[in-house]
């Protein structure tokens, strides 16, 4: 595949943006539900460090797919 995108291309921009909030809004969902059912839990470190990986796999997919699509263009 000659043209398949980079993780870097123009049209990654916006899936990026969307991983990374949705990332991070999963991550500090998992860390409040545990401190509103145990009253105490994790800090706020472990919610972006959570965040960030989910993030990380939502771009993932996102990459997977948009490449898949080019390519099916052609």
């Amino acid at each position: 595949m000659s043209d398949d995108i980079s993780l870097f291309h123009p049209r990654m921009r916006l899936p990026a943006v969307i991983a990374l909030v949705f990332g991070l809004t999963l991550g500090f969902l998992a860390v409040g539900a545990q401190r509103i059912i145990d009253g105490t839990g994790q800090s706020l470190v472990a919610g972006v460090v959570l965040g960030l990986l989910a993030g990380g796999f939502l771009y993932g997919i996102m990459y997977r797919n948009l490449s898949q699509q080019i390519a099916q263009e052609e």
